[in-house]
């Protein structure tokens, strides 16, 4: 009977041996496997962000965040810029805005409109960089000169050529500082006439275009 207990003792004490000896096998295959993880860690953000050295703080600090897998802790996602990328996009809008809408800052009429009273309608488009609006004017004027005048809608100086429009719907052009006029045209082709020499007549439709050079 004695030996017989001596026999599950010893019995016993050699699984003890073995499940410690699983345990600690164990414990190193978990090792090599966080080891693995952090070195394909260190590997994929050195290909992301460019070669470099990785030190052995930063070998540690990916075994670490590793293990803080294994143990079901998850980290939290960063937030985004959004204020600082909200306040690019608006400044880069802004931007183009005022580049787009700089000719027209001072405009009189910066949609379509009708002008005046009279028994003669002419449509005359106003043509500035982007932009354009169309400003129907009723007159009994003659002349697209006395027509835009009397509406508002030019300004000049008198030459030995007549009219010399330097400003239309309060756009100005300045020839001799950027070399800028106002071109004249009828249904697209451009006027040999100046603006109170011409004659126009109703339903007819006329473009005074900001040109430069």
């Amino acid at each position: 009977m004695r030996s017989g207990f001596t026999a599950l003792f010893f019995l016993l004490k050699n699984n003890r041996k073995k499940e410690k000896q699983m345990k600690g096998l164990f414990k190193k295959l978990m090792l090599s496997l966080l080891i693995a993880a952090a070195a394909v860690i260190v590997s994929a953000c050195s290909n992301e962000g460019g070669t470099g050295t990785v030190t052995p703080q930063e070998s540690g600090t990916a075994v670490t965040e590793a293990a803080k897998a294994t143990e079901g802790t998850g980290s939290e996602e960063q937030p985004k810029d959004d204020e600082g990328t909200s306040g690019g996009e608006e400044a880069s809008a802004t931007a183009q805005g005022e580049s787009a809408n700089g000719l027209w800052a001072n405009a009189k009429y910066t949609e379509d409109t009708e002008v005046g009273q009279g028994s003669i309608t002419v449509k005359v488009k106003v043509m500035a960089g982007e932009k354009a609006v169309t400003i129907t004017i009723h007159t009994n004027n003659e002349h697209l000169g006395g027509a835009l005048l009397e509406n508002d809608l030019a300004a000049g100086d008198e030459s030995e050529y007549g009219l010399f429009i330097k400003s239309v719907n309060g756009i100005s052009a300045d020839y001799d500082k950027d070399r800028s006029w106002w071109a004249i045209s009828k249904d697209g082709e451009m006027l040999t006439t100046g603006a109170d020499s011409t004659v126009i007549a109703d339903g007819e439709n006329y473009e005074l275009v900001y040109t430069k050079g």
